[in-house]
């Protein structure tokens, strides 16, 4: 290895010790960025919310896996046999980590309290960089190949955020008013408002859900319109975790919750060793693929984001938007040069 830069940034404001994203770094052995799903509830485990619980356990598992690679005695399960079984090893270990809090029924009868989180891995062994994906973090191979699995669920959870922003704004509404009535939509879904509060109008929900499904038909015409509205009407809180790991569906997902995730889901590639030069890993909080390799070259493309579309409902469309408390989401780079 000749260089290497990491950086990673929580969201929230004044709170650094909140960020869910994790990294790796073994020099010339292994390096992965593991991105925490957002607690839906409080939930916590080993004192921490749920996300950053599942982030710091496969972030442990991840680097015991990569140092066993040189170890003559790991046993069996710990040795890079291909994608879909370092998975499994990954999963196992989050479900052993549900029975150690006492909370395995509980998590595995509700999704809702489970902890998840994605991975991007990349092994050196024998000869070969052998990169393993499971959600939508990143990676980029010599500057130009990139492999990043972005979900269209995450699409019509945007698409209902933008349309809630947009009537508010409409009504002559300040930007932070529409931040927060868009978010209170969006997480909760269209059914699960709180009552009394501007969210709840009957005639304005009728009116996001019918702008919504619109617009998602629109973008993505091969989904059925029963996956939108359940979605739209229960949203990220109530509704987004009936997707993950369900390959009938057409909006299904896939994420490490201690649970099995299918094949489908599993991302791989394999490159000789030989001909890499670069390796850069990356969660979801970067928007934009860097023009160049190193943290400065990802951080203007950061900057770059924030200033065209800072909320989030124009070119930059997501679940969230950057607010006066916190920015869209933690973001976590790795790149490494090895010649």
């Amino acid at each position: 290895m000749k260089h290497l830069e990491a950086y990673s940034m929580g969201k929230k404001f004044g709170h650094p010790e909140l960020n869910e994203d994790s990294f790796v770094i073994i020099p010339d052995a292994g390096y992965a960025v593991i991105d925490g799903v957002t607690d839906r509830n409080g939930t916590r485990y080993g004192g921490m919310l749920s996300g950053q619980f599942a982030s710091r356990t496969v972030k442990r598992a991840t680097e015991l896996f990569i140092l066993a690679q040189s170890d003559p005695k790991a046993p069996a399960h710990m040795r890079y046999t291909g994608p879909t079984d370092f998975v499994a090893y990954l999963t196992n270990v989050l479900r052993q980590a549900y029975v150690d809090e006492g909370a395995y029924e509980a998590a595995r009868d509700d999704w809702k309290v489970r902890g998840g989180c994605t991975i991007m891995a990349a092994f050196q062994i024998d000869g070969r960089l052998e990169v393993v994906a499971v959600g939508d973090s990143g990676i980029r191979v010599n500057g130009d190949d990139v492999l990043q699995v972005l979900k269209p669920l995450d699409d019509v959870t945007g698409i209902l955020r933008r349309e809630t922003w947009n009537l508010f704004a409409a009504r002559g509404h300040e930007p932070t008013y529409c931040d927060k009535q868009a978010a209170a939509v969006t997480w909760r879904g269209t059914h699960n408002q709180e009552p009394g509060t501007p969210t709840a109008d009957p005639a304005l929900l009728a009116e996001i859900e019918q702008r919504t499904l619109a617009a998602c038909k629109q973008h993505l015409p091969d989904v059925g319109e029963a996956e939108f509205m359940e979605l739209i009407r229960h949203g990220i809180m109530h509704g987004q975790g009936n997707f993950q790991n369900a390959g009938e569906r057409a909006l299904g997902y896939g994420g490490l919750d201690g649970f099995p995730v299918l094949d489908k889901y599993v991302d791989s590639r394999s490159y000789d060793l030989a001909e890499v030069e670069t390796i850069e890993l990356f969660s979801d909080g970067y928007f934009k693929i860097a023009e160049g390799f190193g943290v400065e070259a990802w951080e203007a493309g950061f900057r770059e984001v924030e200033a065209v579309d800072p909320h989030k409902i124009g070119p930059y469309l997501s679940t969230k938007g950057t607010t006066d408390a916190a920015l869209t989401d933690d973001r976590t780079y790795v790149g490494i040069a090895l010649r």
